[in-house]
């Protein structure tokens, strides 16, 4: 059984300086911008750069090889060429967009990119693909509503969501549960049942566990927890499931148009799992287990004790507990990554200097799920929900068709 070794960028690192790449600027150019991308600034958590990314770099691919492949933005006049010259201006015009304080580093990235291609008319044909594309790509995202102001305002109600210790900042980006999807879900077509009642047995249950295992001074939490808790803390979204790839991916020696391919689904698929939960997340507004139990007095369930300095092990995320999206994340990301090269490859990765090794793709995501409980901010039903959430979407996305 092989074990592969990552290293997953921290959401907080914010240097200028380009990092060292373990993918050269002459190999794979799908999987040398990825991991461009994933350099200084980019914070793993965010699902639509690496989605918008990934589709102007497939179409770009595709457009330069043939188009084996349909292709995401439909109908795009391209010019063939030169496909690293394509995917090079592409993925810069593309992450010029997104994050405009990295321009000159992109722009380096794309001369060096360049610099490796004899200057022809395949060259040139190449450059103006890659342009047409990302203005394509630029342009089918630019109302898609993630930027737009979506009114929210805690009710006070018992069992809603609450501003959190210790920052108490406003909601996180209602929006999400509204914009537009990537893979022409609808945006509550895997939302979950409700959560259960205050007064439920179930409940009763969760919040017993999350007191008990997920406080900050736990003794029942093992030092393995709690290393997973702050593990998971740091790694969210899409970045270690495309450090997966690109490891996997030169270890097999997949070509240019396969990478693309899969990435652009990976990294769509887990924007519509970020967009399916945030759903449900806003739908139900669900209450933290940091406001549930100083708030127990509240709830209405006389088995169930209000303790007002009770703290999580990690920080509590600034939006509605029901249901996780860790959970929903990683096991998208899990089911797409088991059906493209198994379920017997076991691999690491590394964030917030902390590193975890697994079995497979989805003990990770077991893993990744059942650390929000031990870090005491997820119920165990927001967990075992979002991973039965992200396997569905993972469903849908093969079934989608898309990048094939």
């Amino acid at each position: 059984m092989r074990i592969h070794h990552y290293t997953l960028a921290a959401a907080a690192a914010l240097a200028v300086a380009t990092p060292a790449l373990a993918v050269a600027p002459n190999g794979d150019p799908v999987l040398y911008w990825n991991e461009l991308m994933l350099g200084a600034g980019f914070n793993p958590g965010q699902t639509r750069p690496a989605a918008l990314l990934n589709i102007a770099l497939h179409d770009a691919v595709n457009a330069t090889v043939g188009k084996p492949n349909k292709p995401y933005l439909g109908a795009v006049a391209t010019f063939g060429g030169d496909t690293r010259a394509a995917t090079a201006v592409a993925a810069r015009d593309v992450l010029i967009t997104l994050y405009p304080g990295r321009t000159a580093e992109f722009n380096t990235a794309l001369a060096s990119q360049l610099a490796l291609i004899p200057d022809s008319a395949f060259k040139s044909n190449g450059i103006a693909t890659g342009a047409a594309i990302a203005a394509a790509a630029i342009a089918n995202r630019a109302n898609d509503g993630a930027f737009d102001v979506v009114a929210y305002t805690p009710s006070g109600l018992p069992g809603r969501w609450a501003p959190t210790p210790a920052a108490f900042l406003p909601a996180a980006a209602p929006q999400q549960a509204t914009m537009d999807s990537w893979l022409g879900m609808a945006n509550d077509q895997f939302r979950l049942g409700p959560p259960p009642t205050l007064d439920s047995a179930d409940y009763l249950a969760a919040f017993t566990q999350v007191r008990d295992i997920g406080s900050a001074g736990s003794l029942l939490r093992s030092d393995d927890q709690s290393e997973a808790a702050r593990f998971w803390a740091a790694a969210s979204g899409p970045g270690g499931w495309i450090r997966t790839v690109i490891n996997e991916s030169e270890s097999r020696g997949l070509s240019t148009i396969e990478n693309a391919a899969m990435l652009g689904l990976l990294t769509t698929a887990i924007g519509d799992a970020t967009i399916a939960v945030w759903d449900s997340k806003y739908h139900y507004d669900f209450w933290r287990p940091v406001t549930a139990i100083r708030a127990a007095d509240t709830d209405g369930n006389p088995a169930t004790d209000a303790d007002a300095t009770w703290t999580p092990y990690i920080n509590t995320p600034n939006h509605p507990s029901y249901a996780s999206a860790h959970a929903s994340v990683s096991a998208t990301a899990a089911s797409l990554l088991t059906t493209y090269f198994g379920s017997n490859i076991a691999f690491s990765l590394t964030a917030g200097g902390i590193t975890r090794d697994w079995a497979n793709f989805d003990i990770a995501a077991q893993e990744a799920a059942d650390s929000r409980l031990w870090g005491g901010i997820h119920w165990s039903f927001d967990n075992e929900n979002g991973l039965a959430m992200g396997r569905q979407v993972g469903a849908y996305a093969l079934r989608s068709g898309a990048f094939a």
